[in-house]
């Protein structure tokens, strides 16, 4: 399980203890690994010429559409964080929005972004930890659940690969499985009043009680507006990788095309090897989109653009408020 405390290191302790860096040498090592290894496989000549003879509107219109991704995102991190039993300034939840993206840049599957509400200086920090836990429960829940229903329908749409061959019952379970996860997503709250009780019970449970009271009070049309907005803004990265692909000059169809890019999301997600996913969502992106035809070249070329733009942009805009992971790091303890 991941050790929030252990998350965040200031650049004179981490030099001090070595150890700490190994993790991140080794990510940095995957990283590097797993790009050489696509720089042996992909054809690079091909990806330059389809650079070459790209369509520059169609890179504008994904472009443009990284705002109301970000908005979407930031709507849901924003609603949530205003759930806590604090008065929570505007400046740390835009702060903490950012910050998130940059520390689920430089962690394997982008796993730091759970700690985007330790940077809520007014919320104690295991209510903090409880809020960002339920922001990133609707993102796993929309990308996991949508992931496996798009691996059982995309055979019955016409696409093809040798490691998913399986019939309709195959299919059928999976998009029943996929259903379920979604579903999962409108009961946080009443399955959270079901654990407080048992918590409440234990000798050390009672201060873990308190922190997830916050996700108790959910109700079913919030837990529905949570959910519809990571959906919903999970729906336009796939519109950015298809109009990414359009303009690299191969067209698929709109839906088997969406399914097989959100497939790639899936399994990249389930994959967290490399800082912010980087190769492993490449390799992914031309195993999954092989299955419509698109040629690795292009594949790997709008995976990494869309990297680009939806990943490192957000990242590098978080580092303006690096200095708030020095200040807030201090108070983590008198927060409770």
């Amino acid at each position: 399980m991941l050790n929030l405390s252990q998350t965040y290191v200031e650049p004179n302790t981490a030099a001090q203890k070595p150890s700490r860096s190994l993790p991140r040498w080794l990510k940095i090592g995957f990283t590097v690994g797993l790009l050489a290894l696509l720089a042996w496989q992909v054809r690079w000549a091909d990806l330059a010429e389809a650079l070459r003879n790209a369509h520059f509107e169609g890179f504008l219109a994904a472009a443009f559409l990284w705002i109301p991704n970000q908005w979407l995102q930031y709507m849901r991190w924003s609603l949530i964080a205003r759930r806590s039993s604090r008065d929570v300034p505007r400046t740390d939840i835009r702060a903490s929005y950012w910050l998130g993206h940059t520390l689920g840049f430089v962690t394997p599957g982008r796993i730091g972004a759970y700690g985007r509400g330790l940077f809520l200086k007014t919320v104690p920090v295991r209510e903090a930890t409880a809020l960002t836990v339920l922001e990133r429960l609707y993102s796993a829940l929309s990308v996991n659940g949508i992931g496996l229903i798009a691996l059982g329908l995309l055979p019955l749409l016409g696409w093809h690969a040798s490691w998913a061959d399986w019939g309709a019952t195959i299919s059928g379970a999976l998009i029943m499985a996929g259903s379920s996860l979604l579903g999962l997503g409108m009961m946080p709250g009443l399955l959270t009043r079901r654990l407080l009780p048992w918590l409440r019970r234990q000798n050390r449970g009672v201060r873990l009680a308190e922190s997830l009271e916050s996700i108790a009070n959910v109700s079913a049309p919030s837990s529905l507006l949570y959910l519809l907005l990571a959906i919903t803004s999970l729906a336009v990265s796939l519109v950015q990788f298809i109009l990414l692909l359009n303009a690299l000059g191969v067209t698929v169809p709109l839906l088997a095309g969406m399914l097989a890019v959100q497939l790639n999301f899936f399994l990249k997600g389930n994959l967290p090897l490399t800082l912010g996913s980087l190769g492993v969502g490449e390799w992914t992106a031309l195993i999954c989109l092989r299955g419509l035809g698109v040629p690795d070249a292009q594949a790997v070329a709008a995976s990494l653009i869309l990297f680009a733009v939806n990943v490192a942009v957000p990242a590098l805009i978080g580092m303006r408020y690096y200095q708030r992971v020095l200040t807030v790091h201090h108070d983590w303890g008198k927060r409770g």
